[in-house]
C-alpha cells in the first residue's frame, strides 16, 4: 500500500477524466436516503426526556462524529441515561421508517463507475448486519468488493476500518476516493491520503461541507458526470 500521507493524486478539485481506481463510500445520507429517519429516531429520544422535536435543518446543522456530541449539543442528556438504552431507541425508530430507500441514481451511479473500471466499497458507522441486510434488501450488495459496519449502534470514528478495508483490498489510498455526506467522511480521507467528494444530500448542511476544502454535489448520482464518464454510463 502506498504511504498514508502521500498528497492524493485521484484528481477531485474539478475533477472529470478517468475516475479514481476505487470508491470508498459512506451509506446513510450519501447511498441511502435516511435523513428523516435519523431525525424521527432524534426526536423519540428527545420526545422521552421531555424536549421538543427538532427539522432536518437543525439536525444538519448540528450532526457530528461521534454521536454522542451530536445528542449533547441537540439538548439530550446522555450522562443520567443508559447510552446502549439511547442507542437502541434510536434504531428501533430509523429501522421501522417505511421511507427509507436508495437515492434516486444512486445504483446506476455505482454500477457506472464499476463499469468504468473502479473497484467500491463501504465503511458504514451503521451496524454491520443492518448494513448487509439493507444493502441486500435495496438490490446493490454485489456491486461492493468489501463492505464494513459498525460492530455495535456508537457511530464513532470510521478511519481505521477504511484503513483496514484499503488493505484488505490492497488499495492505494493516492489513486482512491471517498465520497460522503459528512465533514467525517473528509477527515477519513485526510487520515489515509484519499481525494474526497461530498454530498450535500445527506447528514450535514451544503455550508458545512463547503467549508471542508473539497467538491461539493448535489448528489451521489451526479458522481460519473463529475468524473468524465461518458454518457451512455451515466445515471438517467
Amino acid at each position: 500500500m502506498e504511504n498514508e500521507s502521500a498528497q492524493p493524486n485521484a484528481r477531485p478539485a474539478g475533477a472529470a477524466g478517468p475516475p479514481p481506481r476505487h470508491f470508498l463510500f459512506d451509506w446513510n445520507g450519501t447511498l441511502q436516503d435516511d435523513l428523516h429517519a435519523a431525525v424521527a429516531g432524534t426526536n423519540a429520544i428527545l420526545a422521552d426526556q421531555g424536549r421538543p422535536p427538532i427539522d432536518a435543518a437543525r439536525y444538519r446543522d448540528v450532526f457530528s462524529f461521534p454521536a454522542r456530541g451530536c445528542y449533547e449539543a441537540l439538548g439530550i442528556d446522555v450522562e443520567h441515561h443508559d447510552w446502549d438504552a439511547l442507542c437502541e431507541r434510536f434504531f428501533s425508530v430509523f429501522s421501522a421508517d417505511p421511507a427509507v430507500r436508495l437515492f434516486p441514481g444512486a445504483a446506476a451511479a455505482l454500477r457506472a463507475l464499476r463499469a468504468a473500471g473502479a473497484t467500491l466499497s463501504i465503511v458504514s458507522s451503521s451496524e454491520e448486519n443492518e448494513l448487509e441486510r439493507a444493502l441486500a434488501r435495496h438490490g446493490v450488495r454485489d456491486l461492493f468488493d468489501a463492505v464494513s459496519g459498525h460492530a455495535d449502534a456508537a457511530a464513532g470514528s470510521k478511519i481505521a476500518r477504511a484503513r483496514a478495508v484499503f488493505a484488505a483490498l490492497g488499495a492505494a489510498p493516492g489513486a482512491a476516493c471517498v465520497v460522503g455526506d459528512t465533514g467525517h467522511d473528509k477527515e477519513v480521507a485526510d487520515a489515509l491520503g484519499c481525494a474526497c467528494v461530498l454530498v450535500a444530500s445527506g447528514y450535514e448542511s451544503r455550508v458545512r461541507l463547503e467549508r471542508r476544502g473539497a467538491p461539493v454535489l448535489d448528489s451521489v448520482a451526479d458522481l460519473p458526470a463529475f468524473f468524465g464518464l461518458p454518457s451512455g454510463l451515466s445515471p438517467s
